[in-house]
């Protein structure tokens, strides 16, 4: 199954630098120049109908650039954000993004719903951890914004431009990408947490 974690989308690409073609397409796709025209779930298997609730703004934005000659369409932040809310979300974004750089498996998953959609929470526990023995990396959002918010669901699409760094500890292979990704967070009773990623190609 896929893991829908950020650090998925580095390890595709170090293992694409050993030469499968196949990965080489998907890992790079990101990276092409090209304007996109779908988008790719990087989460365990979510159901249509939720992938079409969660980012419907940004999939009308990818078909539009389609469209368009001239490069990408902008994305625009949501004006509906109270400003109390903004803050608290894109805090805890910080605060994964800190605690993945620290590898510390608690904090970052302290950031991440305990019933997160289309995955298991234990399972993707066990395999950051995993990423953590294997992989030396680090995430940095470049210019995150909220680009949608629903007040009666209370939850937030937060889109960015992902750059990060990983190394194999094994044979010190490092590769760099920045890729464009959407994470949806919802405010439960401890607070925003995650409840999905979603990449685009």
């Amino acid at each position: 199954m896929t893991k829908w974690i950020t650090a998925l989308l580095i390890i595709g690409v170090l293992l694409a630098g050993c030469g499968d073609d196949e990965q080489t397409n998907s890992a790079n796709s990101t990276n092409d120049g090209e304007p996109a025209n779908t988008m790719t779930q990087d989460t365990h298997t979510a159901s249509d109908d939720q992938s079409e609730g969660v980012t419907a703004d940004e999939k009308s934005t990818t078909n539009n650039e389609a469209g368009t000659q001239t490069g990408k369409a902008p994305i625009e932040e949501a004006e509906n954000v109270p400003a109390d809310e903004k803050a608290a979300i894109l805090a805890v974004l910080d605060k994964q993004v800190e605690s993945f750089n620290n590898k510390d498996v608690e904090a970052y998953m302290s950031t991440i719903s305990e019933t997160p959609e289309s995955f298991n929470y234990e399972e993707e526990k066990q395999y950051v951890q995993k990423v953590f023995d294997t992989f030396d990396v680090s995430m940095k959002p470049l210019n995150p914004m909220i680009i949608k918010y629903e007040d009666e669901t209370k939850t937030a699409n937060v889109f960015m431009n992902m750059e990060s760094t990983s190394k194999d500890l094994s044979t010190g292979k490092e590769v760099s990408q920045t890729t464009r990704q959407i994470m949806v967070f919802k405010k439960e009773d401890a607070g925003w947490k995650q409840i999905s990623l979603f990449a685009m190609e």
